[in-house]
């Protein structure tokens, strides 16, 4: 495996990845966690399978992503696309009865898939990242709220105004407070801490299409994550304690640039101000972390406007990150275009 293509330098590392997403999934069962391409004893291609609990139209069923999908160049001059499709074919008839998807935003496994039925989702081809530096967290925390405010702090003008306050900031070695609704309060913790959050995920469910975010799953997504002493976790909540929102980050100190991921993000009715709050509270962890850039999905497609409210830039991958199959078959007489379209898709459902 180490000599294909994508591998990491890190075997071990992947290797902990592979075991905890493929091997050791708790909604695998007894199906197969991936296949592989052999030239003799040396392994030329691999397309894993996670498993995942999903929501369809109302309706319970288990997807799974083909991740990892890869094969080396000397397979692909021997057998052509054909080796390619081998897999794929095999990973089609191999999870029969689950709801097939790729989350790679990858052109050629978004072209594979589409031979067996998958479609893209096409507004997940963006997404969202905004700088760590003062000026944007000013520009985020104090502007992304108030319409005005927000008006004053775009353009010219707000170019100025923005680089007096960070200046005014730094000075005074502050950074602008986190906009917390009254009668609430931001807890931060580690992984473990999104299982609280359970509940909130139960009762804002979509309707259409997501990964279910069950107890069990949030337990294995991110509790038992081989890096999850890199994730935390951010609540937002009543004093009373019911969570309001919930919101994961993860540090990822592999590039050469250090990034954090805001993995997912979940508001109750939809709740502007406790948004507001979680993505602050995120962009000021990427920036406690030493990372320069907070990097998002908008998670649905009609939140797109509110990352651009919080002066989030808008950037665009090479394809859309999700495809998926038989959608109207999981879901009844409802149509795949509808469905698709209002999918609900995070960072963190990237495998």
């Amino acid at each position: 495996m180490a000599e294909l293509p994508d591998i990491p330098a890190d075997h071990q590392r992947w290797l902990a990845r592979w075991n905890w997403q493929y091997r050791d999934n708790p909604f695998r069962q007894d199906r197969p966690a991936g296949w592989v391409l052999a030239d003799g004893e040396r392994v030329v291609g691999h397309l894993g399978a996670v498993y995942v609990p999903v929501i369809a139209a109302g309706r319970s069923a288990v997807g799974v992503i083909g991740a990892d999908y890869v094969v080396s160049q000397d397979a692909l001059k021997v057998g052509g696309t054909f080796a390619g499709l081998q897999l794929a074919q095999a990973f089609f008839e191999g999870t029969s009865g689950c709801l097939h998807m790729a989350t790679t935003a990858n052109e050629k496994t978004g072209a594979v898939f589409g031979r067996f039925g998958c479609r893209p989702v096409d507004w997940t081809r963006e997404f969202f990242r905004a700088s760590t530096s003062l000026v944007q967290q000013i520009r985020t925390c104090r502007g992304g709220a108030n319409r005005v405010v927000r008006r004053l702090m775009t353009g010219s003008l707000g170019f100025v105004g923005k680089g007096v306050l960070a200046a005014t900031y730094g000075l005074c070695r502050h950074r602008p407070a986190l906009p917390i609704a009254p009668g609430c309060r931001l807890d931060i913790g580690m992984a473990p801490l999104i299982l609280e959050a359970a509940s909130l995920h139960a009762r804002t469910t979509p309707a259409v299409f997501a990964i279910a975010r069950s107890r069990e799953y949030l337990d294995w997504r991110y509790v038992r994550h081989p890096e999850s002493a890199n994730i935390r976790v951010l609540l937002v909540r009543r004093r009373e304690g019911e969570v309001l929102g919930a919101a994961t980050v993860f540090f990822d100190e592999q590039q050469a640039r250090r990034l954090t991921y805001l993995e997912e993000l979940t508001v109750a009715s939809d709740d502007d101000t406790v948004m507001h709050t979680l993505i602050c509270a995120a962009l000021r962890s990427a920036d406690d972390h030493g990372a320069d850039y907070l990097i998002c999905t908008a998670g649905r497609s009609d939140l797109r406007d509110r990352f651009w409210e919080y002066g989030f830039e808008s950037r665009a991958r090479s394809a859309p990150a999700l495809v998926i199959g038989n959608l109207e078959g999981q879901a009844g007489s409802a149509p795949a275009d509808a469905l698709i379209s209002v999918a609900v898709f995070h960072h963190g459902d990237m495998f």
